[in-house]
């Protein structure tokens, strides 16, 4: 859809040039983390051989409670208790840390699981993928890659779940991001890694069959690849190996959030919103007002609305302490009187003009999920009117739990037949 000759963006943007292109940041965030992972070979692998663990025990009955099983005796003899795997879904963006994290509450639950499995009668296909799960989970290579992929993505994770929300905005959801991107690289040291690697060879050594750290096999370059003549780098302890996996993994991730929220798109939005919330603040407002009358100079006129942006701090000085985003002035602007907002004209075209841009569709793309719950193949006779009507009750919850019941109620009644039927609602029929 973005192409840059016949995308769909490329179109719209043909018949109307201010019709921004943007990608929704909480997808853009879900692509960082895909092109970590591919791009990470540790990660990688750890990724693909926590989805088998998963798919081995999830879609499997038997061996989903034969683990429950065997949880439900560690957990009586270590008191100690875990809830069971989570399913590493390639279409939802916040379950990637909580997914590591049952693998490692799991693990000695998982190795009595395969060899408990591999005791009793199985397909020969299924035998062979248990097998090789129950010599991965031996080995201090997924250990590290599971452990790594927690550290990195519960922030990721974190981030992901902030973006979704609905009051996310184009400069919200970029300072957010980049306050992430610091602590990442702030655990981009020696101390940390040494912090991290120790406590990792600790968690090891609870665990009597996972094997010890150990280099790779020397392997060097082929010739056509080769340039110069100096002799071919490699490490000279399994430490030094996984401190340059665990730089390389880090610089990933900074690397891609920094490619993906980096939008020029969205620069036109920033400016317009810092704008808004600068005049709020009396902060400076001319590199603002600049681009407006290079960008927006047929949409508002920027001489008067340098005197509405004035106007702002004493239209809403009783709300100034309830305004901490974008989010929170549009709800404020929406209830000023119709003389105010006409006072302050511009300032609602501006407003306009952004709330048509979210940063995020998470909330658009949750109604897919909602149309699967309200129409269940019991449901399979349902009208479109009744459909589209629980549609919106569900989507607007906000709005519906602040509904009068009992307005409703006697509303439905009015009908005479009905009348007779219910009677009238009272109060303590609601109740």
């Amino acid at each position: 859809m973005l192409g840059l000759k016949s995308g769909v963006a490329r179109k719209l943007c043909d018949i109307q040039p201010k019709a921004h292109a943007t990608h929704c940041h909480a997808h853009s965030l879900s692509l960082c983390v895909k092109d970590t992972t591919q791009r990470c070979k540790v990660l990688s692998d750890a990724m693909d051989i926590g989805s088998e663990i998963v798919a081995l025990v999830k879609y499997s009955p038997k061996r989903e409670n034969l683990l429950g099983d065997i949880k439900d005796n560690i957990e009586q003899d270590f008191d100690k208790a875990s809830g069971g795997l989570t399913k590493l879904s390639a279409t939802r963006w916040t379950v990637r840390a909580s997914c590591f994290q049952r693998i490692l509450d799991n693990y000695n639950a998982l190795m009595e699981l395969w060899k408990e499995s591999l005791s009793r009668k199985t397909d020969p296909d299924i035998k062979a993928r248990i097998i090789g799960c129950e010599y991965q989970i031996t080995t201090f290579n997924f250990f590290f890659g599971v452990n790594l992929g927690l550290k990195i993505f519960c922030h990721t994770d974190n981030l992901s779940k902030t973006l979704q929300g609905t009051k996310m905005s184009a400069v919200s959801s970029k300072r957010v991001a980049n306050l992430t991107k610091i602590t990442l690289q702030n655990m981009r040291n020696d101390q940390c890694f040494e912090l991290f690697y120790s406590s990792i060879l600790v968690k090891a050594k609870q665990h009597s069959f996972i094997g010890e750290p150990s280099l790779l096999r020397k392997r060097r370059c082929p010739t056509r690849f080769e340039e110069g003549t100096g002799t071919p780098f490699f490490q000279d302890t399994a430490q030094d190996h996984y401190r340059r996996v665990y730089f390389e993994a880090i610089d990933l991730i900074v690397e891609s959030i920094n490619l993906r929220f980096t939008q020029p798109s969205f620069k036109a939005y920033e400016e317009l919103e810092c704008l808004i919330l600068n005049a709020l603040q009396s902060k400076d407002l001319e590199d603002g007002l600049q681009f407006l009358k290079l960008n927006y100079s047929g949409d508002v006129d920027v001489t008067a609305l340098r005197s509405q942006l004035c106007l702002l701090p004493a239209v809403f000085k009783d709300a100034l302490g309830n305004i901490f985003c974008f989010d929170d002035f549009l709800n404020e602007l929406k209830e000023l009187p119709n003389e105010e907002r006409q006072l302050i004209r511009h300032v609602v075209t501006i407003s306009k003009l952004l709330h048509v841009n979210p940063a995020t569709s998470a909330s658009g793309e949750r109604s897919f999920s909602m149309a699967r719950r309200l129409k269940t193949w019991l449901r399979s006779k349902m009208t479109q009117e009744r459909f589209n009507s629980l549609a919106i009750l569900h989507s607007h919850k906000c709005k519906t739990d602040t509904l009068n019941l009992l307005d409703i109620g006697n509303q439905f009644v009015s009908n005479e037949n009905r009348h007779r039927n219910f009677g009238k609602f009272v109060g303590e029929d609601i109740l």
